[in-house]
């Protein structure tokens, strides 16, 4: 898991900008160079991201909006965020 509190909030790093293009959301990492491009679900967390919350606060609201159960949308969250935190695209506040 990304953390072992339970409480960690996370937020997206404030220096990326996004802008969306033809249905995906793209970025630029500009301390690693490289662009990313999110569809459908992990546009959203993204889009959530924009304020801090818990990896349980975004399975609530990923399940709500995507009609998932949390079993099946929490692994995905917490390797998403992983990959986030790993990318230094997302941080813990």
């Amino acid at each position: 898991m990304t953390s072992s509190r339970n409480d960690a909030r996370f937020i997206r790093r404030p220096t990326l900008h996004a802008v969306e293009m033809d249905g995906e959301l793209v970025m630029m990492g500009h301390e690693q160079g490289e662009y990313y491009g999110l569809r459908d679900v992990a546009a959203s967390i993204w889009n959530l991201l924009a304020e801090p919350h818990t990896v349980e606060e975004l399975v609530a609201l990923i399940c709500e909006e995507w009609s998932v159960t949390p079993e099946v949308c929490r692994p995905d969250i917490v390797a998403f965020l992983d990959d986030l935190l790993l990318r230094k695209l997302a941080e813990e506040v």
